[in-house]
């Protein structure tokens, strides 16, 4: 069996609308190309390493390299190939392949902010997964070993809760990423993180597979230096009220706070659509410390050029430039677009109404012609950002 994400119909997401990235509703989405191949990977077969599974499907299956057929037979092959690995072991099993959807296949959302990147998850390249559900795989006992007594208390904590849930080599993948920011936030900026697992062994209907968590957490850092340019329209001005720590302060992973959403907040109010914010910390490995300097790169001013609503009759069109509180010509402010959102809620003419909106930049101009998509409820109203 295999089956493929797709993306539920939506109203609109306004707070989410940068440029650069692209969404579409589930009917958009199916008509974008569909990659031919794709990379794939295994989620739950924890009798093998990744390695030893690749080699033993190659072996069964003639010409199969890294990447596979989006195609029911090609999937089809390797599902049965794994059954029959398992069957091998004595156990009767269910194996499905799952598809990225397609509005995965473009680039992934990008840190647009660019702060503090290293608090979110790493994103994976779109793949084929295979996985096992019957029987199914979980989580037995977890046991961690820390050369810090306070960074072993912080993994503990982390990882409470985990024993028993569904076993899956994306989750503890995760799962070392939580670790990972749970000892930064400790100070410990050049920890090693070493997850593994044991074979799986039965337990009633399931199976159990106990992992192992070896930390060398390293030194604790502290911060050397750190400042804040907050760029042309903060000039000159001390941001370092906004710190959450400062100088010999012991190196935490989000050390600006609120500053960078409030800093990139104030620029597209002003037509900075582009504004560009990082942090990156520099580390000094051999004296412990880190320092933190923030830049604002402005990027150009953008203006509305054009302005087309779809789907509504003249005069619900013609209220709708009335209460719009961005004009062509104007400066380009999303947040015109909010209140917009939040305007068509009170307006009798437009009850009922979803609201989506697909801005399209002209950089080498620096404007943008925007399209307010109006849909009734349950309909299609997408949000389109290129």
């Amino acid at each position: 069996m295999k089956f493929r994400r797709t993306t539920a119909n939506f109203a609109v997401a306004l707070s989410c609308c940068v440029f650069g990235i692209a969404s579409t509703s589930h009917a958009q989405a199916e008509k974008q190309a569909y990659p031919a191949h794709l990379p794939y990977t295994f989620s739950n077969f924890a009798w093998w390493t990744d390695a030893e599974l690749r080699d033993l499907l190659k072996k069964r299956i003639p010409h199969l390299g890294d990447e596979i057929a989006t195609t029911t037979e090609a999937e089809g092959r390797v599902r049965d190939a794994l059954t029959a690995l398992l069957m091998e072991k004595g156990i009767s099993a269910r194996v499905m392949s799952e598809e990225p959807s397609p509005s995965a296949m473009g680039q992934p959302l990008p840190n647009i902010l660019g702060v503090d990147v290293d608090d979110s998850p790493p994103i994976s390249r779109p793949s084929v997964v295979f996985m096992l559900v019957e029987p199914q795989l979980a989580v037995g006992v977890i046991k961690v070993q820390a050369n810090a007594a306070d960074a072993l208390a912080a993994v503990e904590n982390e990882i409470q809760g985990d024993e028993g849930r569904g076993f899956s080599e994306g989750f503890s993948r995760f799962s070392v990423f939580e670790i990972e920011k749970s000892l930064k936030r400790l100070g410990y900026f050049s920890e090693q993180v070493d997850l593994r697992h044991g074979q799986p062994y039965k337990q009633g209907e399931r199976y159990l597979v106990d992992e192992s968590v070896l930390i060398d957490a390293g030194p604790k850092y502290r911060i050397s230096t750190i400042t804040a340019d907050g760029g042309p329209l903060l000039s000159g001005k001390d941001l370092s009220s906004f710190f959450t720590v400062h100088s010999g302060d012991p190196a935490v992973p989000i050390p600006f706070g609120q500053l960078g959403p409030q800093i990139r907040a104030l620029y597209q109010q002003y037509g900075y659509a582009d504004v560009h914010i990082s942090s990156d910390p520099v580390l000094d490995r051999d004296h412990a410390t880190v320092s933190y300097a923030l830049h604002v790169d402005p990027g150009p001013i953008y203006h509305l050029r054009s302005l087309t609503i779809q789907k509504l009759d003249p005069e619900q069109e013609k209220r709708v430039r009335e209460i719009f509180a961005m004009k062509p010509g104007d400066i380009y402010r999303e947040q015109a677009i909010t209140d917009l959102y939040r305007a068509i809620l009170n307006e009798p003419s437009l009850r009922g109404y979803t609201l989506g909106y697909s801005p399209k930049p002209d950089r080498a101009a620096a404007v943008v012609d925007l399209t307010l998509d109006f849909a009734k409820e349950g309909g299609n109203a997408t949000v389109t950002i290129q």
